[in-house]
Parts: structure tokens; C-alpha cells; sequence
């Protein structure tokens, strides 16, 4: 048996997980939040659609992106953490942001 997606499909599925709610609105930033007490193993997502995890529990803790938001282009230049990876679904590479730009 063979198993075939289409990955723009796939992205559009994905993107429509919706960002983490905190006070009652879906966070605008882009990569894992930078305030507040955070618990281990705690859970977000970001405006884009990527899916962190906390990995120390603090304020606002350690986290690791687990997933990366399928895009379409590169992201605006909002800003966006060192090390962010996206998921261009038009060619399907993975790629890290190295610096300022992409």
C-alpha cells in the first residue's frame, strides 16, 4: 500500500490550529512566550502556528520548538527568535532563522 498526502492539504490543516490564548486573545508573538511563570512540559503555539514545548519550568521557562508553522512565503520581518524554524510548504524545505533576516 502506498501512502501519499499533499502537503499544502496537510499545511492548511495545520495552520488551522489556533495560537495559544493568553487573557482571553491569541498571542500576536512569534516563537515561544518570553514572560510569565511557566510549568514543565507546558504547551504553545505561536501566531505563525509553531509548537513549542517547556522543558524547564521558570519565567518564563526553557522551551523547544516541536513543530514548525507551515508558510507559504518567508515571515515578515516581526520579530522573530533566532533559531525559528518554518516549514515552507511551496518547496518543503525546513529552514532556520539565522539572524536578522531571513
Amino acid at each position: 500500500m502506498v501512502h501519499c498526502f499533499n502537503s499544502t492539504i496537510l499545511a492548511e490543516e495545520i495552520a488551522k490550529r489556533v495560537a495559544t490564548y493568553q487573557n482571553g486573545s491569541p498571542t500576536t508573538g512569534i516563537g515561544p512566550p518570553t514572560s510569565g511563570t511557566r510549568a514543565l512540559a507546558e504547551f504553545w503555539r505561536d501566531a505563525l502556528g509553531g509548537e513549542w514545548r517547556c522543558t524547564e519550568a521558570g519565567t518564563p521557562g526553557t522551551w523547544i520548538q516541536i513543530r514548525p508553522p507551515p508558510v507559504t512565503a518567508d515571515p515578515s520581518t516581526r520579530a522573530i527568535p533566532t533559531g525559528y524554524l518554518i516549514w515552507s510548504v511551496t518547496d518543503g524545505a525546513v529552514k532556520r532563522q539565522a539572524g536578522a533576516d531571513w
